[in-house]
């Protein structure tokens, strides 16, 4: 989740202008996210190379770098592009502050959970992009709405993209850990039952969580 920053811009795919079209018609922007998102549900963030991509398009690999610079981009691009729907249904401007900022933070929080290596990827890098980017901005929007002062915001924003972040990265680590579990002895699959139970792998308390938050958000303003 982004949140504000000073003035000085990062290094990202979404930062730099993009290059035109190369006169090959076969490979685009668009194709390359597609390829590269085809991959990631195939077989996982550790599979991500450029190789590997330009080998699901049937292409060479120096052809991606016309289009972008390097490996992380691949990830950033195709993150951003596993959030377009839910920052396609975002609540409207006259939604009450606490129904936007629940509603908003559940849809990232599903968005990012329902791949796992977006959850993953989400962890560790900026999310810079259009999509993620309308997505706290509603967020933030919505906190504006509910009064308070700078600080009381940027607080309120930091603690919410944590919980967003957070639980998003335990629930797929936990989704895997249990996974693997499956595949082991009883004694291992009882102790996958047992830490998912108490951890909530699906993370059946994340709107309470969001609740809890925004209880907190409301009594700093009161005082």
């Amino acid at each position: 989740m982004a949140e504000p920053r000073d003035n000085q811009q990062p290094d990202s795919v979404f930062t730099r202008p993009p290059r035109g079209r190369r006169a090959q018609p076969a490979l685009s922007r668009e194709r390359i996210v597609a390829g590269t998102i085809a991959l990631l549900d195939r077989d996982g963030a550790p599979a991500l190379t450029m190789r590997k991509v330009a080998a699901e398009l049937g292409v060479h690999a120096t052809s991606l770098y016309w289009y972008v610079d390097r490996r992380e981009d691949l990830v950033d691009l195709a993150l951003d592009a596993v959030l377009a729907e839910a920052a396609a249904g975002l609540p409207g401007p006259d939604e009450p502050w606490e129904s936007a900022v629940k509603t908003t933070a559940r849809r990232f929080y599903t968005a990012l959970t329902d791949r796992a290596w977006a959850a993953e990827f989400a962890g560790v890098r900026p999310l810079l992009g259009p999509n993620a980017l309308a997505l706290s901005r509603r967020i933030i929007a919505a906190l504006a709405d509910s009064g308070g002062g700078d600080e009381d915001r940027a607080v309120a924003i930091r603690a919410l993209a944590n919980q967003i972040l957070g639980a998003a990265t335990t629930t797929v680590a936990m989704r895997a850990g249990a996974a693997a579990a499956r595949g082991g002895t009883d004694d291992a699959r009882a102790a996958a039952v047992s830490a998912s139970d108490a951890l909530a792998v699906e993370n059946a308390y994340f709107d309470q969580v969001i609740d809890l938050l925004l209880a907190g958000i409301r009594a700093r303003r009161a005082t």
